[in-house]
Order: structure tokens, then C-alpha cells, then sequence
């Protein structure tokens, strides 16, 4: 599913395309390979090899090489001159219509399209999607945009990818936090339909509709998270405003989304805020206004 909205594209102006992708351990084959690699044969009350745990075994318990990627959302936002970003495209791509090599050629097919000069904004994706990406597309024989081909190489251009685990943790010098934690602290919302940690169960469940909207919703709040740290660059337009756009957006292309209910209610909270705080500088500047 997506959508492209005819903007003229800013060649002034930065761009980002904002992705998140869900995974869950599907390969077993792939792990029996492996198993077979290190010589390890199941057996009643064997032991984890010396220094793991039984849970921490990659010999019993798959490690993230054997995880399909099953769902993605891709969004792609440009700036324009008066400050203000647009959404150029919003993209979901997920099982079951589409396996694991669809859904990440359809990623591909979004980066190329993208506007040149465009940048990568996620949340840990330098930890988590962009090795589970490449690795899925060297499996199915998949090539990158010249473009992006930078993404072979681990995703870590400090420049061309906007991370805001990194970002908000000083490079990792911080304690990591939870994605939730930072939005939090910001008022953005996120996870409203499902805890990060219940993802994997709508996974393996196959309840995808709900996968849909759990990686929908991290794009969403990538997004917003963006417009609080574009901010720190670019005086031109309040984050308020920014974040009303690209919300007013996503309520025209996902309008039955089970979160949508409460982003509108959030934008809303921000409207009011803004028209209060308008009043307020009005009753300072001209009190006259009042008295009439």
C-alpha cells in the first residue's frame, strides 16, 4: 500500500526517508543448517555449551541471522522553503501478500525513487534494520540505488543516517534507552495499538493487521521525533506546525487505523495549545481587543 502525492520536489531543501521494519525468527532451516555447522545434535537434558545460558544458546535458540523481515513502512518527507516538510509517500509492505523478498524489494524500490540527496531517519536502525535488510537482500539476490549503496556497508554514515538511538544518546555514550522513553519525554506518541515487546506474538499468531499498524505507528513516530530534532537546525517553522502537517497527512491516507483516534485527538491537543497560546499574546499586545 502507498501513496505519492504530486509536490514538485525542493532541490533547496533536505529530505529523509523514515523506515522501520518487524521481524521474528521464522528460518529454521536456515538454523538447522547452522546447527548441523556446529556439530550440535538435540538431546534429553544436554547442557547450553560452557558460557551460555540455555535461552542464550545460538545452537538452541535462533539468533537474529534466522529473523524474516515480514512487515515495513517506509515514509518519505521533504522539506520545503518555508520550513514545513510534506509527505511524499507512505508505504506498508507486508506478509501475507508479500514474502520476505517482495516486501524488502519494495523498500529498494522506495529508496530509489527517493529525491536525491535524500537521508535515512530511524530509530536504531544502524542496530537493527539496516543489517536485517541487507542481509535478507544478499539471501534473495537483491542489488541498492547507487544511491544507497552505502547501506551495504553496516548503514553508520553519521551524516547520510539520521539515528535517533544514536542521536539522543550522545553516540551511545548515554545508557540506551527505549524508543518509548524518548517519545515520551517529548509528548509524541507511540505504540498505541501494541507494545513493541507483543509485536513478535502478532507475528507468529499471523495476525498481520495488527503488525501493519505497529510498524505504521513507529514510522509515524520516527516522524514526529524528526520534527523536534530538524528544530535544533531550522527556525523556520514551530514544531507544532510541522508535526500538524504530517499528521493532517497521515489522517487523509491511513483514516481507518486503529491509532488513528488518538493521533487525531493529539493534534488537536496541539491546536488548542497553540490557539491559547495565541490568545494569550493577543490579551499582552493589544488588551484593547478585550475591552471591545
Amino acid at each position: 500500500m502507498s501513496f505519492t502525492k504530486n509536490i514538485p520536489a525542493n532541490t533547496n531543501g533536505r529530505s529523509w526517508v523514515v523506515i522501520d521494519v518487524e521481524s521474528a525468527v521464522t528460518d529454521e532451516t536456515g538454523h538447522k543448517r547452522y546447527q548441523r555447522m556446529e556439530r550440535w545434535v538435540p538431546a534429553t537434558g544436554k547442557v547450553s555449551r560452557r558460557g551460555y545460558k540455555r535461552s542464550e544458546d545460538p545452537c538452541i535458540t535462533p539468533r537474529w541471522p534466522f529473523q524474516t523481515v515480514v512487515a515495513a513502512a517506509i515514509m518519505v518527507l521533504q522539506e520545503h522553503v518555508d520550513g514545513n516538510v510534506d509527505v511524499l509517500q507512505f508505504t506498508t509492505l507486508s506478509a501475507p501478500e508479500l514474502d520476505e523478498r517482495a516486501v524488502v524489494q519494495g523498500m529498494i524500490d522506495v529508496l530509489a525513487s527517493a529525491p536525491v540527496g535524500a537521508e535515512l531517519a530511524s530509530w536504531a536502525g544502524m542496530l537493527h534494520d539496516v543489517p536485517l535488510l541487507m542481509l535478507a537482500a544478499q539471501r534473495h539476490g537483491l542489488t541498492l540505488p547507487p544511491a544507497w549503496r552505502w547501506l551495504g556497508f553496516g548503514g553508520n554514515d553519521t551524516v547520510r543516517h539520521v539515528d535517533f538511538a544514536r542521536t539522543t544518546t550522545g553516540g551511545f555514550k548515554m545508557k540506551p534507552v527505549h524508543m518509548a522513553e524518548i517519545l515520551a519525554s517529548l509528548d509524541i506518541p507511540a505504540k498505541i495499538t501494541v507494545p513493541a515487546y507483543a509485536v513478535a506474538g502478532l507475528i507468529y499468531r499471523e495476525e498481520w493487521d495488527r503488525v501493519v499498524e505497529a510498524v505504521e505507528m513507529d514510522v509515524i513516530s520516527t516522524a514526529l521525533l524528526l520534527a523536534h530534532w530538524r528544530r535544533l537546525f531550522d527556525a523556520r517553522a514551530e514544531v507544532d506546525v510541522v508535526k500538524d502537517r504530517i499528521l493532517r497527512r497521515i489522517e487523509a491516507l491511513r483514516p481507518d487505523r486503529r491509532y488513528m483516534c488518538e493521533l487525531k485527538a493529539y493534534r488537536t491537543k496541539l491546536f488548542v495549545a497553540r490557539q491559547q497560546e495565541a490568545m494569550a499574546k493577543m490579551s499582552t499586545l493589544a488588551p484593547w481587543l478585550d475591552a471591545a
